[in-house]
């Protein structure tokens, strides 16, 4: 038996993507409004100093190129899995997801490496302050970055994030692209104007 044809459209309540959007891009600009007011704080403290960095700090330069590398493959991956989501490829999906969720933790791993590795703590000089200061937002940047993206994977799998309403994924890599553009301020803050 076919089922008939409503005259109205349907009552029944559809969520609505564009909220989850508008949440992330909310997160994402204060994000990016926070890494803004620690780059000026480095900029106006290295300024007001004689010796900057202080004696004592090196960072290698190896372990910030790493570290953006990664950010870079996140990138790649994250719109890989968007492409892949409006394109209806689970398979895809599924790998970009996973893809990403380990070059997430893999930069969280180094990241907290280079910290540990640190001669010097937030209470030793103001540099100490600033530098644990960028680590932190960063990498609770990254780790919701993280979540955002097992929760786009989870939704997709879900079949609440589909071809038709890619909106979810969109946002997950919006969100991945924040989290890189917050890296590349800190690399330049800590490892380029030094």
């Amino acid at each position: 038996m076919s089922t008939q044809m409503l005259a109205l459209e349907s009552g029944e309540a559809k969520s609505d993507p564009n909220l989850a959007t508008f949440g992330v891009l909310c997160a994402a600009a204060a994000v990016l409004m926070a890494f803004g007011a620690l780059f000026a704080a480095w900029l106006s403290l290295r300024a007001g100093s004689s010796v900057w960095p202080p004696k004592g700090v090196g960072l290698e330069n190896y372990y910030g190129t790493t570290l953006t590398l990664t950010m870079a493959m996140g990138v790649m991956a994250v719109e890989w899995a968007s492409y892949a989501v409006r394109r209806g490829e689970k398979g895809q999906a599924v790998s970009a997801y996973l893809l990403v969720v380990v070059l997430g933790l893999a930069f969280i791993n180094l990241l907290t490496y280079v910290v540990r590795g640190a001669h010097f703590g937030p209470g030793t000089h103001a540099y100490g302050a600033v530098y644990y200061a960028f680590n932190v937002l960063m990498t609770a940047t990254v780790a919701v970055a993280v979540v955002f993206s097992l929760i786009a994977l989870a939704r997709f799998l879900g079949g609440q994030v589909s071809d038709r309403e890619p909106a979810m994924a969109r946002s997950a890599a919006w969100f991945w692209h924040t989290a890189t553009l917050g890296w590349l301020v800190m690399y330049t803050a800590v490892y380029v104007v030094k």
